[in-house]
């Protein structure tokens, strides 16, 4: 407890209060007053310092420990020496119950704190200056009061209680004011922490350094008394401010470059001396344009930073003259604060996003750059692939066509290209053959002139390019490249984006081209057009290298004067001929032929004459023969053949002839000079002259020997077999006059009907009447007519003779069956027979009626759709067609339904045996059961005894011819018979 003195003797006041900042500035209050003041912490020791000084007025605070306010008054109170002290409780007031206890406790007065100094220094004057009086008005009365809803009765002296009234009715309105103000400033407040709030909610979202100023700038235009603002930036780059908002300045202040320079506001936050929100009185950018904005020229300056760095200034122009005020600059302040963080967090995320968008480039680059490695290394891998598949194919093929297909399809298949073809060129008419292809084709090949002409219509540009400049050309995108225009719409419908196209270049010369299609564009790269640039070259060297091989082969197989085998591949073909010939036991003949004199041309006319006669000569021996026969050149003018032939060899004859009189017939023309030649041949044949190569080859050049030292053109190697060939041409020339000179005759052999015994056909079989020796058997002539083709000739005249001999007994009256005229093998596969036939019946059509034709089983089956079609024609002229020696052949049940014929022949055999083999008897019965079910009639041949005959009525068949009824007589004696009608004996 302390003591101060004060001016005014006499008077002192006591203080009780328990906060030391609190007694403090009371005491100091107090004291400035004049009041003497004794100060106490606690109620116990004021009330102690009471009863020892007696003071002039007390002064307590309410909530004090050890004794509070009210338990201190009360006992001020109660004491008689201290009674009569005025008491002043500071007290918050808060509620009914500190009222009513400052009342019962008998406080004088009350003041409300926080207090206002200069309203506790009128009641402390009041008190003290009324003290006297006080005391002359000790009555105590009962007063009931009502306060908070609840009826109170207190005990208080009179004065007490008026004194307690008028300090609640001050303290009633005091407060009211305060509320009143309070009120203003809460309100002021909530639309400062709205606009906060606003500012706050508007900056959450904004994510750009623009977007935060106009956002801060709008939100700070709706507070109270704002009409307008401006946002500097300050450039750390440029070391200036750059203006980033403006919302209604005069437009004196809104024109590019208006807030250019500096200002106040800027130089002292340059200077560090605008630390926080402050009122800048003298704009001097407000004053330069006064008449836009209301002759304003005060503004705040809102700082806006973080930590110790600048970012800019947010300036704002209050709505009416005036400054702000300072709460309103504490709000502007926590604008800025928020503006600051806001700007620092965009440009954060504003670096952030260059940042972001940066690495995504650099990533998505990255990304795109290792795809298009990773697709690199797979297409050069791929074209690796195709290198080594290529080389591969090269080292293993020894064809170029196999080389060029196993090429088109590596590429297809592990180059992944969607279409590769190889073309050849042709020197002479510039255009490309494509001979081998892989891939999506779709005629796609068919629809261009392929051609190494630039200027020729419907060519491929890039195809005549390359062919013309010997080197690749490219086109990396069909889709747009101009060269590719005309193909265009059809390339890319097949999935073409890309083409390269590789000449294949052999001795400096190219020789065709190799396309390759991609389903990308930008398909050829350099590093991979260098590989393919290999690729081609790897497949010119292997075509220069086949080239090369075949020209070697073609070297040691065949002879390069004539084109025709050497005499070493004529040993290897000659000795697979002997093994064939061996297996299939067939024959054939080796021959030798030479040119005469053929070293005199040589020697006066020069070898170059000489060795185009040789190509002449080698010309015509090829032209001679069939394909299937061997023919090399074995020496000089030495020349080797190898043919099959019959047993008898006459054929080999007819070639011989053929060969040598076409040489010795027709002069060969030689620069100009035409010369005649002579040759000899000498014959080998297998196996009578030799079992092996070499002696076949050893006796053809005896045989030949011989030859050129007879008088003969040429001789066959066993003098036995020349007889026989001799013979035989003999014959056949016989045979040759015989159908000049019509030594052919018919024969017919009548046809019994089974049932009525009547005669119901005839057959016509050829006979020749030789002059010199009769008649000639059939099987000596007719096989030679065939084996020569005469029986085209004989068989046209038998068909002739055979219609004229029919008219001939119907002009006599005489009822002539049909008669039926074998047909040979070679006739029915003339393309003509059926117009031959045609043109011998004359038009006639009732002489149709009277011809059958024979033709064997088998011959039918030889080309069975092309003969039904012939004997379908035959039938609708009239002529009846019947099958010979059926049951030999090996026809089809299916077929026969079909055929268009009318009659079916038994061959001899069957009957012949019928009578002694069950087996046969079966086979003829079933022949004519599936012939009556059928509609064909059956003839049965060969018939020779009555007990045939008998079987076969029993079996139904319909006629037989045979010796039991006649052999086969002259047109003459038919005609007897047919007059007198002769019936079948028994």
């Amino acid at each position: 407890m302390k003591t101060k003195k004060n001016k005014m003797g006499g008077v002192e006041i006591l203080i009780a209060e328990d906060s030391a900042t609190q007694r403090k500035q009371l005491e100091h209050l107090l004291c400035e007053h004049g009041y003497a003041v004794v100060a106490a912490p606690d109620g116990k020791q004021a009330l102690a310092a009471a009863r020892g000084r007696k003071p002039s007025l007390i002064i307590s605070d309410v909530m004090m420990p050890e004794l509070d306010g009210f338990a201190l008054c009360r006992e001020i109170k109660r004491d008689e020496q201290l009674k009569d002290v005025p008491v002043i409780l500071l007290t918050s007031l808060t509620n009914v119950r500190d009222i009513m206890q400052g009342l019962e406790c008998g406080a004088d007065n009350f003041i409300r704190k926080p207090y206002e100094e200069r309203y506790l220094l009128a009641r402390v004057d009041y008190l003290l200056m009324n003290r006297e009086l006080r005391k002359n008005q000790k009555m105590s009365m009962v007063v009931e009061i009502y306060l908070g809803g609840q009826r109170h009765f207190i005990t208080a002296e009179q004065q007490q209680i008026v004194d307690l009234l008028i300090s609640i009715y001050e303290e009633a309105v005091h407060i009211n004011e305060e509320l009143k103000v309070r009120q203003r400033e809460l309100a002021d407040s909530n639309q400062s922490l709205s606009a906060l709030y606003r500012v706050a909610q508007g900056l959450n979202h904004a994510v750009s350094e623009r977007e935060v100023c106009e956002r801060s700038l709008e939100h700070a235009l709706e507070l109270p008394g704002v009409w307008a603002g401006w946002i500097s930036l300050w450039e750390k780059e440029t070391n200036a401010f750059r203006t980033a908002a403006v919302r209604n300045l005069p437009p004196a202040l809104q024109g590019e470059g208006a807030m250019g320079g500096s200002c106040e506001c800027q130089r002292r936050l340059i200077a560090g001396e605008l630390n926080h929100v402050t009122n800048i009185l003298e704009c001097e950018r407000l004053k330069d344009a006064a008449e836009g904005n209301r002759g304003l020229r005060y503004h705040a300056s809102v700082p806006l930073r973080i930590g110790d760095r600048n970012l800019g200034i947010m300036n704002l122009v209050g709505a009416e003259q005036g400054l702000f005020r300072d709460d309103e600059l504490e709000t502007l302040y926590g604008i800025g604060n928020q503006m600051a963080v806001a700007l620092e967090r965009a440009r954060l995320h504003e670096h952030l996003e260059r940042l972001v968008e940066e690495r995504t480039v650099a990533l998505t680059a990255e990304i795109a750059e290792r795809k298009e490695q990773e697709a690199r290394v797979i297409r050069l891998n791929r074209i690796y692939s195709v290198l080594s598949g290529i080389n591969t194919t090269i080292v293993r093929v020894r064809e170029r066509q196999q080389l060029f297909d196993e090429a088109c399809r590596i590429a297809v298949e592990h180059g992944k290209f969607v279409f590769a073809w190889i073309g050849t060129l042709d020197a002479d008419t510039r255009q490309v053959t494509p001979l081998a292809k892989a891939g999506r084709d779709g005629g796609y090949l068919a629809q261009i002139n392929l051609t190494a002409l630039a200027d020729a219509p419907g060519n491929c540009p890039l195809i005549a390019r390359a062919l013309n400049q010997a080197s690749p050309v490219i086109c990396n995108d069909i889709a747009t490249d101009e060269a590719m225009l005309s193909w265009r719409a059809e390339a890319l419908r097949r999935g073409y984006r890309s083409v390269a196209v590789f000449p294949l270049v052999v001795e400096d010369r190219p020789i065709g081209v190799f396309p390759l299609y991609a389903p990308e564009p930008n398909a050829f790269d350099e590093e991979e057009m260098r590989l393919l640039v290999e690729m081609a070259g790897d497949i010119s060297f292997a075509l220069d290298h086949l080239k090369k091989e075949e020209q070697l082969n073609y070297l040691a197989c065949f002879d390069p004067l004539t084109g025709l085998p050497n005499r070493a591949l004529f040993w290897d073909r000659l000795d697979q001929r002997v093994g064939i010939a061996r297996r299939d036991q067939q024959a054939f003949s080796v021959i030798m032929l030479d040119i005469e004199r053929f070293s005199a041309v040589n020697e006066t006319l020069g070898r170059q004459v000489g060795d185009e006669l040789l190509r002449q000569f080698a010309r015509r021996l090829k032209q001679a023969f069939d394909e299937t026969d061997l023919l090399a050149r074995l020496a000089d003018d030495r020349f080797g053949l190898a043919t099959r032939h019959g047993d008898d060899g006459a054929d080999i004859a007819h070639i011989l002839e053929r060969i040598i009189s076409g040489i010795q017939g027709q002069a060969f023309r030689v620069e100009g000079s035409e010369l005649r030649v002579a040759a000899k041949a000498g014959v080998a044949s297998f196996p009578a002259d030799g079992e092996d190569v070499e002696d076949l080859y050893r006796n053809a050049e005896a045989a030949l020997k011989k030859a050129k030292l007879s008088g003969d053109r040429y001789l066959f190697y066993t003098p036995e077999f020349n007889a026989r060939v001799a013979e035989k041409l003999a014959l056949e020339n016989k045979l040759r006059r015989a159908l000049e000179e019509e030594q052919l005759v018919l024969y017919y052999q009548p046809k019994i009907d089974l049932i009525t015994g009547r005669i119901s056909g005839l057959e016509a079989l050829m006979r020749w009447n030789d002059p010199e020796t009769g008649l000639v058997p059939p099987l000596k002539f007719i096989p030679l007519l065939e084996e020569t083709g005469m029986i085209l000739e004989a068989g046209r005249w038998a068909l002739a003779q055979g219609l004229s001999d029919y008219r001939m007994w119907r002009a006599k009256g005489l009822q002539s069956p049909r008669i039926a005229v074998n047909v040979s093998p070679i006739q029915l596969r003339q393309k003509d027979f059926v117009a031959t036939v045609e043109g011998l019946l004359d038009g006639a059509g009732e002489a149709a009626a009277g011809l059958e034709l024979e033709i064997t089983e088998t011959l039918i089956m030889q080309d069975i759709k092309a003969n039904i079609g012939k004997l379908k024609a035959i039938r609708e002229m009239g002529i009846r067609v019947a099958i010979d020696d059926f049951g030999t052949g090996y026809s089809s049940l299916s077929y026969i339904a079909r055929l268009p014929i009318g009659a079916l022949k038994i061959d001899r055999a069957f009957i012949a045996n019928m009578t002694s083999s069950p087996d046969d008897l079966s086979i003829v019965s079933t022949i004519i059961a599936l012939a009556h079910s059928l509609n064909l009639r059956v003839t049965a041949e060969g018939v020779e005894t009555e007990e045939q005959v008998k079987l076969l009525r029993l079996l139904k068949c319909d006629e037989f011819q045979g010796y039991l009824y006649s052999p086969a007589v002259p047109a003459e004696g038919i005609e007897q018979f047919l007059r007198e009608d002769k019936s079948q004996p028994g």
